[in-house]
């Protein structure tokens, strides 16, 4: 499924009116970086690591790596699969390690990644620079209007960011500021805002989301698409089949859990802060099998007369539960509360921190298009499925 970006022609005159960001994006944005963050936000570029930071703080070394990671899939169309790998001992985030694998981004050095220092502008250069290598993109010279001899600190750039900075400059990716003494610069070992650094990533893909001959081998293979007539599996043992074939036992490992996992681009509606809602895009990663039949579910839930807002959405992650083998979703977790049911029935939260069905529209309703499409298509809901707890955000394919 094609991740949907706005090309740079068309994305002033769809987005001149909708000037406040969406819900759970970035705060205290600058007038001036409005339409460019919203812009950003609708092309799914910002990652849930800057949900409710200051657009005005420096963007750190992982909040990039989530970013530059958006970044890639808009312009490659291609799903990221972010492993169970720790290549860094003082940083686990799954976008840092996907930057890592993808080459994206490296380390300090000696297993350190320092993921909450600022990251410099050349540095930011280098990692959308490295994001055209992995996606198969030619960025050819072009005779534009920006050229890098323009600037007087051209010869501050490190080496190994020339290449990168020469790019940027050239597809107006990355403009030059005002100076000390009100000189325009590029300042390479300058730091980025987090509001201009989602820009920066905005106009690249711009730039470049129709250049990829779609060839990297980075991500997991494709699926086959579903067959319009096929029956979903009803029973148990037939649901087993679907996901684990002839094998008696799940997945004991996460690298033979990761081998199975993709991840979808589904469509989704977000919440703004006037009460409108707009069409975005989020990303799943789920058991293979399951693919198909995710997608179906979040087309269903996003073509309903609701309109159920996503804020946030997860699926594989090598832990304990269904999570572990790609086979279980959860939905706008704070909203929604895994609890355990107390003696005299009241619930005490474990995970988020309530669930109001009919007064946040970020709580899933049992009967509402969230819930029918997810048991529509052979899942049960931790909502009503287990006598011992509440589990409103989670819904599995074998009840567990």
């Amino acid at each position: 499924m094609p991740h949907p970006f706005f090309r740079r022609a068309g994305a002033l005159a769809l987005l001149g009116a909708l000037l406040t960001p969406q819900a759970g994006a970035l705060s205290d944005i600058s007038v001036w970086a409005q339409e460019g963050v919203t812009a950003a936000q609708e092309a799914g570029l910002m990652p849930s690591s800057l949900e409710a930071r200051s657009a005005k703080g420096e963007i750190t070394r992982a909040e990039f790596c989530g970013i530059a990671v958006n970044a890639y899939k808009a312009v490659s169309g291609k799903a990221v699969f972010a492993s169970g790998k720790k290549p860094f001992r003082d940083c686990d985030d799954p976008s840092v390690v996907a930057a890592y694998e993808l080459g994206l981004v490296n380390g300090r050095g000696d297993g350190v990644f320092d993921p909450d220092a600022s990251i410099e502008r050349q540095d930011l250069c280098v990692m959308l620079y490295n994001i055209l290598d992995a996606a198969g993109i030619d960025a050819p010279a072009i005779a534009g209007d920006a050229c890098v001899e323009d600037y007087p600190d051209v010869p501050e750039i490190k080496d190994y960011a020339v290449n990168a900075m020469i790019t940027m400059v050239d597809y107006t990716v990355v403009n030059g500021i005002a100076g000390n003494d009100q000189t325009t610069i590029l300042a390479p070992d300058g730091t980025a805002t987090r509001e201009q650094a989602v820009i920066m990533a905005s106009r690249f893909c711009s730039a470049f989301a129709e250049e990829s001959d779609n060839t990297s081998d980075n991500t997991t293979d494709s699926w086959d698409d579903p067959d319009p007539d096929m029956t979903l599996p009803q029973t148990d043992e037939e649901k087993w089949a679907l996901v684990y074939g002839a094998s008696t036992e799940k997945y004991q490992t996460a690298e033979e859990a990761e081998a199975n996992i993709v991840e979808v681009a589904v469509p989704v509606w977000r919440l703004q802060s006037d009460g409108t809602k707009t069409a975005g895009t989020a990303y799943i990663e789920v058991n293979r099998s399951l693919a198909p039949i995710v997608e179906d579910i979040f087309e269903e839930i996003f073509n309903g007369d609701e309109q159920f807002p996503i804020k946030n959405v997860g699926g594989y992650s090598w832990r304990t539960g269904e999570h572990s083998q790609g086979t279980a979703i959860d939905i706008n977790w704070e909203e929604n509360m895994e609890a355990t049911i107390n003696a005299d029935g009241s619930l005490t939260p474990t995970t988020g921190s309530y669930w109001l069905p009919g007064e946040d529209p970020y709580s899933i309703p049992e009967g509402g298009d969230v819930y029918n499409a997810f048991i529509s298509h052979g899942f049960l809901w931790g909502g009503n499925a287990w006598r011992s707890k509440r589990d409103y955000m989670h819904f599995s394919y074998f009840g567990t």
